[in-house]
């Protein structure tokens, strides 16, 4: 054997183990499914950092929670995309109606609402959330391989349509938080089929 020591082996000496952004992630995910609030020091505890290197690594709590809903919400946007069937507006309208029907019956997601509705909007919706920006990105892959595809011609830019269909989205799944309604995802799932179907000016 030679003397020298590899990265494996130094990993595997006892108490070498160091915590990563994505242990933060993974504690933060668990705590918002086991329906708990996320206490940022004592994630930082678990994790063996200091609050300013946590927040070093995750910016702030509201865009922790936020990169933890995404993270949470892409597998249902995966299997929405995967189900959905046809092409063209129809297509991802059904999209979008499968995502919302996911999102309604995710109940982590609604006892954190159901906390405090006004920061958990704040934390969705609002323009500086990571949850905001990946869903707008993800909706915008859409739209992009269906254009591709030729299966709708865009009134407007992909990055527009992206951004407003995100907004129908948000305006029709947290109502009750909004205006006191209901959820209701056939008005979001025909608002977005009547935005991709407008003709071109």
């Amino acid at each position: 054997m030679t003397g020298s020591v590899t990265p494996l082996e130094r990993s595997l000496e006892p108490g070498a183990a160091r915590a990563t952004p994505l242990d933060a992630l993974r504690l933060a995910q668990e705590t918002l499914l086991a329906g708990e609030t996320l206490d940022m020091g004592a994630l930082a505890a678990q994790l063996g950092l200091s609050r300013a290197t946590l927040y070093r690594w995750v910016g702030s709590k509201e865009r922790l929670l936020g990169e933890v809903l995404w993270s949470l919400a892409a597998d249902a946007m995966d299997a929405a995309v995967d189900d959905a069937r046809g092409s063209g507006p129809d297509f991802v309208a059904e999209v979008i109606e499968r995502y919302m029907n996911a999102a309604l019956g995710f109940e982590p997601l609604w006892r954190f609402v159901a906390r405090d509705p006004e920061y958990a909007l704040k934390v969705i919706a609002s323009r500086h959330s990571p949850m905001q920006r990946r869903s707008i990105a993800a909706v915008h892959r859409v739209l992009e391989q269906q254009a591709s595809a030729g299966a709708i011609e865009p009134a407007l830019a992909l990055d527009s349509l992206a951004y407003l269909i995100v907004r129908i989205v948000e305006s029709f799944l947290y109502t009750d938080v909004i205006t006191g309604g209901e959820p209701d995802v056939g008005a979001a799932r025909d608002a977005v089929r009547a935005l991709l179907s407008a003709p071109r000016a």
